[in-house]
């Protein structure tokens, strides 16, 4: 039997994290709700907010399957004795594209969809020349990173995934020269040792060591050929569920303490892993579950990118009118789906995946050239 932690089973991660995402966003403060006579039955709205803030683990997720693509990809570059600068360049590169690529779109459609409904968001860059300099930066997805303003707050992430992808072939090369152990022990410590501000990378620097380990040693195969033994057996099922619910609900209690709340590099690598595993050992196994979260993952950059415009920006009011704190998300996770698959529809009807695809491979010839000469 081939086990593999397929791109299959990562869309299926990623629909997860989405949905996390949405949720995080509609209730972790009461300034996008309170407004708009919410109803949080049958829980009670201190436990939803609870909740919404436990569910930011979907930045941490993001960060260790971006970590786990590139190691595979590292991995096999170092085991080939091609481990130089012109292929890490080439690979960076080629990661760094598809992003933008991928960005470029969304980001003239929000700007499109501003003009139409929401005209005061551009208020944010200012005037003069350092305006044209702010959306430059916003258009090639910098801003969280040099600091300047930005049409939405949550594309700060693309700076952190560019970041991962600068980083990840040094914090590779540390984990084949030092072992998962050690390289595991520094990114959790070094930072603390150094006095480091809690920033972005020193947060989720340790879910990208998680990644990188996971993937050097193939941890999702051996893990499941530990269990293969014994998965007839339904009690053991039971126990492995319950045990792994239990360490889920732990860490939404992690991440509301004090401890949690002083070392976010813990709880935001820890949490990750849990909800990754819990997804890939039971939700995976469900049949019609993980072809619906499939579908929502392999749209998850689009979904990631407009959703505050709609939930926040330009349909306030519609999005947070169907009252119930569940019925507000799905309808939410819907209509980004649908604009989603709009995009990409476009993007074939304009042939722009051709254009990105000719676009890559001039880079790749810029590039390998550019490593011969150097």
């Amino acid at each position: 039997m081939n086990i593999q932690f397929s791109k299959k089973d990562t869309n299926i991660v990623k629909g997860v994290a989405i949905l996390a995402m949405l949720f995080h966003h509609c209730y972790v403060t009461e300034v996008s709700f309170k407004a708009h006579g919410v109803s949080f039955a049958p829980f009670s709205k201190g436990t939803v907010v609870s909740l919404a803030l436990w569910s930011k683990v979907c930045v941490g997720i993001f960060v260790f399957l971006s970590a786990y693509g590139i190691t595979l990809a590292l991995k096999r570059l170092y085991d080939n004795g091609q481990y130089d600068r012109k292929n890490l360049s080439w690979a960076s590169s080629r990661r760094v594209w598809k992003i933008l690529a991928g960005f470029w779109p969304v980001f003239l459609l929000a700007v499109l969809g501003c003009a139409l409904w929401a005209p005061d968001s551009f208020s944010v860059y200012g005037q003069g020349v350092s305006k044209i300099l702010y959306v430059i930066l916003d258009f090639l997805g910098l801003a969280d990173l040099f600091g300047t303003p930005t049409l939405i707050g949550t594309w700060w992430y693309l700076s952190l995934a560019f970041v991962e992808i600068l980083i990840l072939p040094l914090l590779y090369l540390v984990y084949r020269r030092c072992g998962a152990f050690l390289t595991v022990l520094l990114s959790f410590f070094l930072p603390m040792a150094l006095s480091l501000d809690m920033s972005e990378l020193v947060r989720y620097l340790p879910a990208m060591a998680l990644g990188v380990w996971f993937a050097q040693e193939d941890l999702f195969v051996k893990i499941f050929e530990w269990r293969l033994p014994h998965a007839g057996l339904s009690v053991t099922r039971i126990v492995e569920f319950l045990v792994l619910a239990v360490v889920l609900a732990g860490t939404v209690w992690l991440k509301s303490s004090e401890f949690g709340k002083a070392h976010t590099n813990i709880t935001d690598s820890v949490t990750p892993l849990a909800v990754i595993l819990f997804t890939w050992l039971f939700l995976a196994g469900i049949p019609v579950l993980r072809d619906v979260l499939a579908v929502f993952g392999k749209y998850s950059m689009n979904i990631f990118l407009l959703h505050n415009f709609i939930r926040a920006r330009w349909f306030e009011d519609f999005s947070y009118s169907f009252r119930f704190w569940w019925l507000i998300v799905l309808v939410l996770l819907l209509d980004n789906f649908i604009l989603s698959v709009g995009i990409e529809w476009l993007k074939k009807l304009l042939h722009y995946n051709t254009f990105v695809s000719k676009t890559e491979n001039r880079l790749r010839a810029v590039t390998l050239e550019r490593g011969n000469n150097g």
